[in-house]
């Protein structure tokens, strides 16, 4: 590495060469000085204009900020404290620098610039709200487009009786952060669940995709490795796409996740709801609070307030009369299914039984499922044994209003189901 007096003797090299030949071109200098372009490019464009190579001229500049940032008055850093506690106060949670950014831009003077973030951050540290943290590196969300994917989830408070509790079902729009639907009962089952996201499509429309976790109730089956769930099914019947996230995984959807903290911690922690009557009736005004009201630091809206973010957003397909109630089997095609024959000869998939054959009792078998077919294929040590029709299979089209109807029976019994293997075994199914 060069030296400062052997960089300031090339750098005269190159200012008596523009001196002598000023037509040449910034590649014809580079070549002579056997320099690289953009140290020839730096420094005639220092020199622009100047007549003489002066000392001062031909030496190396301090990397060192020319003006360092000015300091904020106390009169601002008082405003900044003021809105930590009121907004704390109003939102019922402590205020940030991004809060208190979106509101101290409102009330201060247009034409003045408001302090940046990390400002804001350091005078917080320095009035003693906050204590200074290490930074956390964070892995950037890839967000769909608006309207595109929901996040669905339940949560629950409890009351003020010990069995007194409201359960509530939060839905929230992945690309944009809104929270789309909301409602609330004393406790959600596997069939008023899938009516409460029927009362979603029908206000809302139906999205491409909804995502949520293993909840029984949305996930579950007869048995854990069988056909999917009345609830999936539904799904596939009206051409939305599951996403169900990995066991142990509430970062998968991020989104409800954090509307949910919000709802308990923020909103109706901030009221003490005592009977569920007064705790349902807090869950309608939420919506317009949290959609209008309260800026969102997420990446989708960027500290703005969710509808001044997104004021229009695309509109969706509404629920349809007819559905084809099989399009499962296509998802499904090729899966496999392990299955151990009982002393009977049989096997249970799903909730209907498949008679195999005594000879193969106590045998781990295999069974392929065939979609196009609509077949099931036996398979023991790698040869196929028996061919059986899948069972349960319901016409290639209904009604929405029958199809429901079926699914909603199948999941009353599969609820009644784990009820009868908790009271006997004493653990969940």
């Amino acid at each position: 590495m060069l030296s400062e007096s052997e960089l300031i003797y090339e750098r005269r090299k190159l200012f008596d060469l523009m001196r002598a030949y000023p037509g040449w071109s910034l590649r014809a200098y580079a070549r002579e000085v056997q320099h690289d372009l953009q140290w020839v490019r730096k420094w005639t464009k220092r020199w622009m204009g100047q007549e003489a190579a002066t000392d001062e001229a031909l030496r190396s500049r301090s990397r060192r900020p020319q003006h360092s940032p000015r300091a904020l008055v106390n009169s601002v850093k008082d405003t900044i404290g003021e809105l930590r506690e009121t907004l704390s106060e109003r939102f019922n949670r402590a205020a940030g620098a991004k809060l208190i950014a979106y509101f101290l831009g409102k009330t201060t003077d247009a034409q003045a610039k408001p302090p940046s973030l990390s400002r804001i951050y350091k005078t917080l540290v320095e009035r003693g709200y906050l204590r200074a943290r290490p930074k956390v590196d964070h892995t950037p969300l890839v967000l769909p487009a608006p309207n595109e994917e929901w996040e669905l989830d339940f949560g629950e408070i409890y009351l003020g009786a010990e069995e007194d509790r409201l359960e509530f079902m939060v839905v929230v729009d992945k690309g944009t952060s809104r929270v789309v639907y909301s409602e609330g009962l004393s406790g959600y089952r596997a069939e008023s669940a899938i009516d409460a996201v029927l009362r979603l499509f029908a206000a809302q429309g139906v999205p491409k995709r909804l995502r949520f976790d293993r909840d029984p109730r949305l996930w579950g089956s007869w048995t854990r490795a069988s056909y999917p769930s009345p609830f999936i099914r539904l799904l596939h019947a009206l051409h939305v796409e599951p996403v169900v996230c990995p066991p142990h995984r509430p970062d998968k959807k991020p989104m409800v996740e954090r509307c949910i903290g919000t709802l308990k911690r923020e909103w109706l922690a901030r009221f003490s709801p005592s009977t569920f009557a007064d705790a349902h009736v807090l869950l309608d005004p939420f919506i317009p609070d949290y959609n209008q009201l309260r800026p969102h630091q997420g990446a989708a809206c960027q500290n703005r307030i969710p509808d001044e973010a997104f004021p229009s957003l695309p509109t969706l397909p509404s629920l349809p009369e007819h559905v084809a109630p099989n399009p499962w089997l296509t998802v499904e095609d090729k899966r496999i299914y392990r299955r151990r024959v009982n002393a009977a000869g049989s096997i249970q998939v799903d909730r209907h039984p498949y008679y195999v054959g005594q000879a193969f009792a106590g045998a781990l078998i295999l069974v392929h499922l065939d979609a196009p077919q609509a077949l099931f294929h036996i398979s023991l040590n790698g040869d196929v044994v028996k061919v059986l029709d899948i069972k349960g299979l319901h016409p290639n089209e209904m009604t929405l209003l029958d199809y429901i109807e079926v699914l909603k029976t199948e999941a009353r019994f599969i609820d009644y189901f784990r009820a009868m293997h908790w009271h006997k075994t004493g653990a969940p199914h």
